[in-house]
């Protein structure tokens, strides 16, 4: 059941659809701000977004805070639908539109926004392990490192190797290859804070960006990580011992480096450090 979220008006009739009114754009930014709104219905008759330049602007921003959430605009006797389309609204609607047209356009949007979003995460998340893929990996930390440089937090970048792949035993046995990768992940996540962004970035390589309060806690994941792999390797289960090489490297605001040589650095650390 989708919840809607409807600026400037109230639907007669949205189906089985959950309907909360917020009476302007500013409360209904307030309201996605909080989340669990699927579906915005914008008025372009609302006082603060009437007009052209005023319809576009708005649609724009609310896509700015809540980019999942698609936007119906209902337009109004002076509205220019294709202006609301251009700015980035999934469908207009006539401003008698009748309950089952509403109904239709919300269930069609939403089952849109679904099928983007399952999309994307089969481009940005890994089949194995369910960590982020090389692909999604860049674009979460290219994120970070932006904040990075506006609040001058340092960052710390772990990079990990599966070194078990390696053994040409373990490389001929698909099934336990599979086995070991995912319980590296298994144990990423045990190491990590819930912050943190994990990624499986090759066959057998890992990445670990440490975020928010990152000082001091590259030595607090490794000794987790240290812990996990016991835990793991006392549990028996695999036909290889787990073994894992760990690099690390900082990146500083200061002195900003791209993604590709921070995770370089990292990498030629672990090799120095093995």
């Amino acid at each position: 059941m989708p919840h809607v979220l409807a600026v400037g008006f109230e639907p007669t009739d949205a189906g089985d659809a959950t309907v909360e009114v917020a009476d302007d754009l500013l409360g209904a930014l307030a309201r996605l701000a909080d989340g669990g709104v699927d579906v915005v219905l914008l008025s372009l008759s609302t006082p603060d977004v009437s007009g052209g330049t005023g319809e576009a602007e708005a649609i724009r921003t609310i896509r700015e805070r809540a980019p999942t959430v698609p936007v119906i605009a209902i337009a109004g006797p002076d509205s220019h639908p294709e202006r609301a389309i251009d700015a980035g609204a999934s469908d207009v609607l006539p401003g008698d539109a009748s309950p089952a047209l509403v109904e239709r356009a919300i269930r069609y949007a939403t089952d849109l926004q679904r099928m983007e979003a399952e999309l994307h995460r089969r481009q940005v998340v890994d089949d194995l392990t369910g960590l982020y893929n090389a692909r999604g990996f860049e674009q979460l930390a290219t994120h970070h490192l932006a904040l990075a440089d506006r609040s001058k937090a340092p960052v710390v970048l772990v990079f990990v190797r599966l070194d078990a792949l390696d053994d040409l035993h373990v490389t001929d046995d698909q099934d336990e290859r599979a086995r070991l990768v995912s319980e590296t992940a298994k144990v990423l996540r045990e190491a990590v804070r819930d912050s943190d962004v994990i990624a499986r970035v090759g066959a057998g390589s890992f990445c670990v960006l440490l975020t928010g309060e990152a000082t001091g806690a590259e030595a607090l994941v490794l000794s987790r990580l240290v812990e996990a792999v016991a835990a793991s390797n006392a549990a028996g289960g695999l036909t290889a011992q787990l073994s894992l090489s760990v690099g690390a490297a900082a990146y500083d605001p200061q002195n900003p480096v791209p993604l590709a040589e921070l995770i370089a650095e990292a990498d030629r650390k672990m090799d120095a450090a093995g």
